[in-house]
C-alpha cells in the first residue's frame, strides 16, 4: 500500500515542490519511502514514492507492489515483474517518464495534464489538489511514456483475453486452482499480522483458511449492524475456523460519523459504492488498530464463478456460452466497478491490501471453467458451485461452504443504516417517509463530497 506522486514541468513560472507537497498531503495515509528529483533540459521531475531501485542505461525504477521485493531477484526487470504480480512501475530514464499498470488492477495510478503539467498519483485528489480535475485512469495492463519534450504516448501491453474452454477433467480444474491459489498466497511474508474483510461466508472463509496458514498472526473483522445476517453468519465461521473474530458495530450514528471521511478516502459519493465502502473502511480502522499491516479481501468469486442472481438468469434465458463472456466482462471491468473503490478504502487508514482471488493465474484459469460448471439453476445452492467444492477441499466446514449469502451492502446492514442515519440527522427528512428520504440520500451524499473537496460525478 505505498503512494506514488509526481510531476513534470516544463518552464520555470511554478514551484514544483510546493505542488508535489500539495500532492503528497492527499496521499500522506500511504507508505513514502523515496523521493526524487530530475532535470532535463527545460523539464523537471519531482517524485515521492516507495523504495526505488537502480534500472538499466541511468534509469530509476519505483515499484508499488504487494509482493515483498526482498524476494524479487532483480528489481530492475519491469517486464517480468508486471507479469507476476500486482504492481505500478514508474521508471524514469532519458525517454522521459513511463507508467505501467500490471493486469490485476488492484494497484491504482491515475494521471493528467494541464497546461505545462504533468501529474501521476496513486489517489485522483492528489491531482486534484493541484487544480488538475480531469484525472484519468492507468488502466490495468497499460503503460505510458511522458517525454521530456511534453507528448504523451498510452499502450496497451497486455489484455484479459477471452477465455477458451478448458477440457480438462473436474479433478484436474480443482488442482489447478487449488495450485494457482496457494501460489497467490505465497506473495504474504510469512511474519505479515493479517486482518481478513470477513463475514462468514464462502469466499471469506476461504481466504481466512488459507490466511491463517500462511500469516504469523491472522484475525478476522466483521463489520455489520446489530441485527445483520453477518453478525450470526461470522460469529459461527469463526468458531468453526478456530480464528479470532473482531467484531465493529454499524449503526446510523457511526455511519454518520464517518461519511465525510469515508467519501473522501473513496473519492466518490454514488450511494452504492459509499454503502459497500463502508463496512470495508470501518474493518480496515479496526484493523490498524490492532496492528495488521495488511487486510485480505474475499473480492473475486462472484465475478469469476458466478456468484450473482442475474448469472443463474443469464443461464437460464441465454445459455452456458453466453454467460462465460459475461462473467469475463464482469472481471474486465471490475477494478474500475469494485477493487479502486475498496483499495481506497482500506488505504484511507495506513494498512496494505490483497486481492488473492486477482491473482492473474488463478484469474485467468477461472474464466475458463465450463459455465456448467459453476451454475447449476436446479442445485442447491445454484451459484459458485465448483468454487465451494474447491473451498471444500481445501479445508472450509461444509456448513460454511453451502451457506447463502447476500451483497454486502445488505448481509452487513448498511444499506439501510445509511438511510436510518440521513432520518436521524438531517432535519428535513424527518417528517418524510422512508420511500421519499430513500429518493433524496444521493443529493446529501453529493453535498458532503463537495464540502470534503470531491467532485461528484
Amino acid at each position: 500500500m505505498a503512494g506514488i506522486a509526481g510531476l513534470v514541468i516544463s518552464g520555470k513560472e511554478e514551484d514544483p515542490e510546493f505542488l508535489l507537497q500539495k500532492m503528497s498531503e492527499a496521499i500522506r495515509h500511504r507508505r513514502i519511502e523515496s523521493y526524487h528529483t530530475f532535470n532535463q533540459g527545460h523539464s523537471r521531475c519531482l517524485i515521492v514514492g516507495p523504495r526505488s531501485f537502480q534500472g538499466t542505461d541511468d534509469e530509476v525504477i519505483i515499484l508499488d507492489t504487494n509482493r515483498d521485493l526482498d524476494f524479487i531477484e532483480n528489481p530492475s526487470d519491469v517486464t517480468s515483474i508486471t507479469g507476476i504480480f500486482a504492481a505500478v512501475a514508474v521508471i524514469i530514464g532519458d525517454r522521459g517518464v513511463s507508467l505501467i499498470r500490471t493486469l490485476d488492477g488492484t494497484r491504482p495510478m491515475y494521471y493528467g495534464i494541464s497546461q505545462n503539467k504533468f501529474a501521476f498519483a496513486s489517489e485522483r485528489k492528489s491531482l486534484w489538489n493541484i487544480k488538475i480535475l480531469s484525472a484519468r485512469t492507468l488502466e490495468p495492463g497499460q503503460g505510458l511514456t511522458y517525454s521530456w519534450e511534453g507528448e504523451l504516448v498510452v499502450e496497451n501491453f497486455a489484455a484479459l483475453e477471452k477465455p477458451i474452454k478448458t477440457e480438462e477433467t473436474q479433478e484436474r480444474i480443482l488442482n489447478r486452482l487449488k495450485e494457482s491459489l496457494e501460489t497467490s498466497f505465497e506473495r504474504l511474508r510469512k511474519k505479515t499480522y493479517c486482518a481478513i474483510l470477513f463475514s462468514g461466508g464462502v469466499d471469506s472463509s476461504l481466504v481466512a483458511h488459507l490466511a491463517s496458514k500462511r500469516c504469523e498472526n491472522a484475525i478476522l473483522i466483521s463489520t455489520r449492524a446489530e441485527q445483520a445476517r453477518d453478525k450470526t453468519a461470522a460469529v459461527k465461521a469463526s468458531e468453526m475456523l478456530g480464528l479470532p473474530l473482531f467484531e465493529v458495530e454499524l449503526n446510523s450514528k457511526i455511519i454518520w460519523e464517518n461519511l465525510p471521511k469515508l467519501i473522501y478516502a473513496i473519492e466518490t459519493s454514488r450511494q452504492m459504492d459509499v454503502e459497500i465502502a463502508l463496512p470495508f473502511h470501518l474493518a480496515a480502522q479496526r484493523a490498524e488498530q490492532e496492528g495488521c499491516s495488511t487486510v485480505i479481501s474475499g473480492q473475486g468469486p462472484d465475478e469469476l464463478f458466478g456468484g450473482y442472481a442475474r448469472h443463474v438468469k443469464l443461464y437460464v434465458e441465454k445459455g452456458p456460452e453466453f454467460l462465460m463472456e459475461q462473467l469475463w466482462n464482469d472481471v474486465r471491468i471490475t477494478h474500475e466497478a469494485n477493487i479502486e473503490r475498496d483499495e481506497r478504502a482500506i488505504a484511507a487508514h495506513g494498512v496494505d491490501s490483497f486481492f488473492p482471488y486477482l491473482d492473474q493465474e488463478f484469474a485467468r484459469f477461472a474464466l475458463s471453467i465450463p459455465a456448467e460448471l459453476k451454475v447449476n439453476p436446479d442445485g442447491k445452492p445454484q451459484r459458485k458451485v465448483i468454487f465451494r467444492e474447491l473451498a471444500k477441499n481445501m479445508g472450509v466446514p461444509s456448513e460454511i461452504v453451502n451457506a447463502p449469502k447476500d451483497a454486502t451492502q445488505y448481509s452487513s446492514g448498511s444499506s439501510k443504516l445509511l438511510k436510518d442515519a440521513m432520518i436521524d440527522n438531517v432535519d428535513e427528512f424527518r417528517s418524510l417517509s422512508k420511500k421519499k428520504v430513500a429518493a433524496k440520500v444521493q443529493n446529501v451524499l453529493d453535498e458532503i463530497a463537495l464540502d470534503v473537496g470531491i467532485p461528484v460525478d
